[in-house]
């Protein structure tokens, strides 16, 4: 359940706080370590330090013009930043769970459109250099999560996780527009199961399409507590445009992530 909030308004910048009025706030922070508040008049306003949501707020309002996302309100860049949206018609994919199939199929189909695009200066690049950096540096520094690691991707250890990012890293080529973390609490529903947004676009670029792969079939399991889902997800979109052997790679990576 999301923790109520209580807002002093003059500890928001003046633009944002006409929003911030008549209206009952909760906590919907996730582990990205901004901070999320869900206003119930229809928006939503995150807030993180200084320049850090500046990305973020780009790409929304690509994926929004591109009819793939919710309008972009405000960004504000002040003693921290500020990004305010319009909440989505419908509900994150979470909310059902008691219709898989329904989900497996609208998100394989959603996901295919969104690779499928061939978006002219698409306003931020998805760098499968600082992709590979970023594990690099994690695995010098010992991070290490197995929790990415799905039983059937048969990556036992961590330093088998290292080895197959060391033979097979080179692989990854960017071949798509991606979200960059297409779990299911970042996908809107309508009621009727059917598309509405895309949320949590931060990480979207051009990249290897086999990341949101990855995660949507990780949220699945995640979520459904069994593997059977996230095949069912790799049917729908297509077994045809699937490199398995990139899959169990974005899963080592993952696990430096």
């Amino acid at each position: 359940m999301k923790k109520k909030l209580t807002l002093q308004l003059l500890d928001y910048p003046d633009p944002l706080q006409p929003f911030l009025k008549n209206c009952t706030a909760y906590d919907s922070s996730s582990h990205s370590g901004a901070r999320v508040i869900y206003l119930d008049n229809g928006y939503y306003l995150k807030s993180d330090a200084k320049g850090k949501l500046n990305r973020e707020a780009t790409i929304a309002k690509w994926f929004a013009k591109a009819g793939l996302g919710v309008p972009v309100i405000h960004y504000l860049s002040t003693d921290k930043d500020y990004l305010l949206t319009k909440e989505a018609p419908g509900k994150n994919a979470t909310y059902y769970l008691h219709e898989p199939e329904a989900i497996c199929k609208v998100l394989a189909q959603k996901l295919k459109e969104l690779h499928h695009l061939a978006p002219q200066n698409f306003p931020a690049s998805h760098s499968l250099d600082y992709y590979r950096k970023v594990a690099q540096d994690n695995y010098e520094k010992g991070y290490f999560s197995p929790k990415a690691l799905l039983p059937q991707f048969g990556i036992s250890n961590r330093e088998e996780a290292y080895r197959l990012i060391q033979e097979k890293g080179h692989l990854l080529t960017p071949d798509a527009l991606i979200h960059g973390d297409a779990c299911l609490p970042n996908i809107i529903l309508n009621n009727n199961l059917s598309f509405s947004a895309f949320i949590d676009v931060g990480s979207a670029g051009i990249s290897d399409k086999h990341i949101d792969l990855y995660w949507a079939i990780w949220s699945l399991h995640y979520n459904l507590g069994t593997s059977k889902y996230g095949e069912l997800f790799l049917d729908y979109y297509g077994r045809k445009n699937i490199d398995t052997e990139k899959l169990r790679l974005i899963a080592a990576f993952e696990a430096f992530g």
